[in-house]
């Protein structure tokens, strides 16, 4: 995902709640998700990156990440221990780099290590010899091919490619256009995000990278307004109208395979958890789809004279106290 401010995608202060950052994220997703705009590639985009930043953002470690580093403290193998020992010795903060402010400065710390290839004369092509310059600080922040640049060590490239929840389910074909360092035209290639994929997942394209090298993916999955993933499993909040859960009812829910009918008993309590075998995410070399696991949630009608009503009636009607087995 290209940089930009993750606050601003959602519409949020920096010192927004995860609460008020969920019902941001919701709001958006409802206005872009790409089933209410069938074809529109700019909603689907739009959705894609909200999607993005309400992962990021709903997330205590990944946001703390973001807030010091910006984009660059999300990408895979970062270390922040070693950025910051970066920062200290010559980066925004430290000796000679005039403080004030946060993050890494990586644009100074290309530049400076440009002109340290320019002093030491001619050296392999696309490669800018930071180990020697840094004594190993950037294999600490990045791990060995974290940076965009190639490594020294191979020619690969690396780089983050985003998707949403349910392409990541479904499997996608996107098309990912970059630039090769020392290339002057842009290659546009098709990548093929396979079913199933989890956060961080990474994806090879071999013979993308530099000379020969390849090209590395890191996926970075989004969020869904109802659904989350846990290994195999899929994992619904379901709302039930009173009369459902006590008369029991046959209910409709969707999974990759389409809508599939759930039957909640009668007298199903609220939090009561069902299990629908093999409608999870596909997992595993063979895709054996996990389960998908229904928590039913029993939801009271709007405020009314009519409902206050009734509801004093249904009262009545509780011969025992309802939590007079609770104790410590």
């Amino acid at each position: 995902m290209k940089d930009q401010d993750l606050y601003a995608l959602l519409g949020v202060p920096k010192t927004a709640s995860p609460t008020e950052v969920k019902k941001a994220y919701r709001k958006l997703a409802a206005k872009y998700h790409p089933d209410k705009n069938p074809g529109d590639k700019a909603a689907e985009d739009k959705f894609k990156d909200i999607s993005y930043a309400a992962d990021i953002l709903g997330d205590k470690e990944k946001r703390k990440l973001y807030d010091e580093f910006g984009m660059q403290g999300l990408r895979e193998g970062f270390n922040a221990d070693a950025a910051r020992s970066y920062q200290n010795w010559g980066g925004r903060g430290g000796p000679g780099g005039g403080g004030g402010g946060h993050g890494v400065d990586f644009e100074e710390l290309f530049s400076r290590a440009a002109r340290a290839q320019g002093n030491r004369g001619p050296q392999k092509p696309n490669f800018v010899g930071m180990e020697d310059l840094f004594g190993g600080v950037m294999d600490g922040v990045f791990g060995r091919s974290g940076a965009r640049q190639p490594t020294g060590k191979t020619n690969d490239l690396v780089s983050e490619i985003p998707v949403s929840f349910t392409d990541a389910l479904r499997g996608v074909e996107k098309t990912l256009t970059y630039r090769v360092p020392g290339e002057g035209a842009d290659r546009s290639i098709q990548v093929r995000i396979p079913a199933g994929v989890t956060e961080g997942g990474r994806v090879r394209l071999k013979g993308q990278g530099t000379d020969g090298g390849d090209l590395v993916l890191t996926v970075h999955v989004g969020s869904h307004p109802h659904f989350k993933r846990e290994g195999a499993d899929l994992h619904l909040e379901l709302p039930v109208t009173v009369g459902e859960a006590y008369r029991g009812a046959k209910v409709q829910v969707p999974t990759l395979d389409g809508e599939v009918g759930l039957r909640v008993p009668p007298g199903v309590k609220s939090g009561a958890k069902l299990r629908l075998r093999g409608k999870g995410a596909p997992a595993g070399k063979d895709k054996t789809p996990g389960d998908l696991i229904v928590q039913i949630l029993i939801r009271v009608p709007p405020e009314s004279a009519k409902a206050a009503e009734l509801v004093e009636q249904l009262d009545a009607l509780y011969d025992t106290p309802v939590r007079g087995d609770i104790s410590l």
